[in-house]
């Protein structure tokens, strides 16, 4: 009698899949649990592996956490990305496009902003985390960057400094999302589309001085720092003595 062909109860998957398994496992488990989700076992237990697999793949767990960290960042940054470019728009309309993606439902959700603030409290501590909020928000920046410089090569509008722009772009995304994902009911997603789209206006109108090509920073002619008038020595009068 042939014997029976057994399926094997474990199969051995490959490096990159099992990487990519464990990275999404942690991303589950700070979803769901926050900082309560960095643990080995619950993670290991996720991904259906055990916890000594994770050292395996990974130098330590915090690597693990910086990996999750950086593949969530460049993941919602590229979907971004393509909302604004998918369609042949003017650049004033690629801005409002990601602005739309940057307050969508999938981005609000509150387990997503848990995961962000495990990430959040292991900047100031671990380098490797804090190594990728660097890139992460590079960029982040960048996308900006050329979102506003397409912008600005638009007929009317006033020349701006790129970089101060998108930090001061960024800012006021990442602190609108902050609050709504905090407190969904303090504004409508809807509103915190305008009030991005009131920016934009506003940088087009040339309303922020600080941000005028020739003020602000660094000489462009130069490129070195502008430097003040060093104030005159002043004597200090003499009082008579009694």
């Amino acid at each position: 009698m042939a014997k029976e062909q057994q399926t094997p109860k474990f199969r051995r998957a490959a490096a990159t899949v099992r990487r990519e398994a464990l990275i999404e496992a942690t991303l589950a488990c700070l979803r769901k649990y926050g900082h309560d989700g960095l643990s080995v076992r619950r993670i290991g237990a996720e991904a259906g592996v055990s916890p000594g697999l994770i050292t395996h793949h990974f130098p330590s767990v915090s690597t693990l956490i910086a990996t999750a960290y950086e593949t969530l960042s460049m993941s919602l940054l590229h979907s971004i990305e393509h909302h604004a470019r998918e369609v042949d728009s003017s650049p004033r309309e690629r801005l409002r496009r990601f602005y739309e993606a940057w307050f969508a439902p999938a981005l609000l959700d509150p387990g997503l902003f848990n995961t962000w603030l495990v990430f959040w409290s292991m900047i100031s501590h671990d380098a490797g985390v804090r190594a990728v909020h660097d890139r992460t928000y590079a960029a982040y920046r960048a996308a900006l960057e050329s979102l506003l410089g397409q912008l600005q090569r638009t007929g009317g509008v006033p020349a701006f400094r790129l970089r101060p722009a998108a930090i001061a772009l960024s800012a006021l995304l990442d602190g609108l999302w902050t609050e709504a994902s905090i407190n969904p009911r303090t504004f409508k997603p809807a509103e915190a589309v305008a009030l991005c789209e009131d920016w934009t206006h506003a940088l087009c109108a040339g309303a922020f001085p600080s941000l005028h090509p020739d003020t602000g920073g660094p000489s462009r002619a130069s490129g070195r720092r502008q430097r003040r008038p060093r104030p005159q020595n002043r004597r200090r009068p003499v009082l008579p003595i009694a």
